[in-house]
């Protein structure tokens, strides 16, 4: 994008950050330098001197990746994760486009959200000769790199642009959580797994239901059928979502509702939800936990899709500052709290039709 005042107003959130984050390495191309070193330096890889930023080269008919850096000795071709629910091309795919190069092509992935790989991807040849991940002691137990990290990047750098860009990506929720506790959440699977620990309430509430649980990921749980017509409640801990009129701020506490897929009669009772209500921990009644809830925001491709695939009917936030604490038995109960009100104010909306 050589002019970023040309972009079309059509661009999405994700296209957005990629045309301003090429200018940006355009334009301060000592960020552009740092940036390189950063990734490979972290990656146990000789740096090289930056030349130029390309957001969504052409370097296939199949693949479009976010950003193509120039180097004297090699590229880098990187893929931004923004969202928890954004699917996104796989690794591998990635990884056989860069090797397709005629010069030299390593793969960057700068995450705001958890990300899974295969192990045997991760552990491929061409993973070990093409992807740069972090090697060293910083956020090196996930194998990608994290938005936060650049965030102190370019928050640091004396540039007006690079400081109204850090605005921007403050605004993007990329800044670091600064949380005692769980501050670490997104970066650090130690950290996330002693979250899962805080679902056991939770689960046990279910399984007292007779409805199957299970923790699912870093620090997510799901609720398979806890009614007939509600084929999942996925709840999850996310560092950004898509929503952007949302009361609460991030990071977020986030609970999804799949409904079968022939319930089309349930389904549409979502339809056009746009509440806020209140849920107290047990125990705690004078503590309060502001949810909101919204329909789908792609309910309106409910017509043509597969019947028998479940349908996201809603989604549930909160803050996540609102739920964690240091009190581990407060914040196993607030856990709870947020399931329980979700799930009963699931019920009340599907049963009025």
């Amino acid at each position: 994008m050589s002019n970023i005042f040309l972009i079309p107003a059509s661009t999405d959130k994700r296209q957005r950050f990629a045309y301003f984050w090429e200018y940006l390495l355009e334009n301060v191309s000592e960020l552009g330098q740092e940036f390189v070193d950063f990734v490979t330096q972290r990656s146990g890889k000789a740096s090289s001197q930056f030349l130029s930023a390309t957001s969504y080269p052409h370097l296939s008919d199949n693949l479009q990746p976010d950003l193509l850096i120039e180097c004297q000795d090699f590229n880098i071709i990187c893929d931004h994760r923004l969202d928890s629910d954004i699917l996104r091309q796989s690794l591998e795919d990635m990884l056989l486009l860069a090797h397709s190069q005629p010069k030299l092509t390593y793969v960057v992935i700068v995450s705001n959200c958890y990300c899974f790989f295969k192990q045997e991807v991760l552990t491929g040849d061409l993973a070990l000769r093409l992807y740069l991940q972090p090697k060293d002691n910083l956020n090196s137990a996930m194998p990608y790199f994290c938005w936060q990290d650049i965030y102190a990047i370019v928050a640091q750098h004396p540039e007006r642009l690079a400081h109204e860009f850090a605005e921007y990506m403050h605004f993007m929720d990329m800044q670091p959580w600064q949380h005692s506790i769980w501050g670490e959440l997104f970066t650090n699977p130690e950290v996330a797994m002693e979250f899962s620990k805080q679902w056991a309430p939770t689960l046990a509430y279910f399984q007292n239901l007779q409805v199957t649980n299970k923790l699912s990921g870093y620090s997510a749980v799901e609720i398979i059928y806890p009614q007939p017509w509600l084929q999942l409640l996925y709840i999850y801990a996310s560092r950004s979502v898509q929503h952007s009129n949302l009361v609460s701020v991030s990071p977020y506490l986030v609970a999804t509702v799949w409904i079968k897929g022939d319930e089309r009669e349930i389904a549409h009772t979502f339809h056009g939800i746009s509440e806020q209500f209140v849920a107290s921990p047990r125990g705690y009644e004078d503590r309060h936990i502001e949810i909101e809830v919204y329909s789908s925001l792609a309910d309106g491709l409910w017509a043509i899709k597969n019947a028998n695939r479940p349908k996201l009917a809603a989604s549930y936030y909160t803050s996540l500052d609102r739920i964690v604490s240091s009190d581990r038995e407060l914040m196993q109960q607030n856990l709870l709290a947020f399931a329980e009100a979700v799930f009963t104010h699931a019920q009340r909306v599907a049963h009025v039709h």
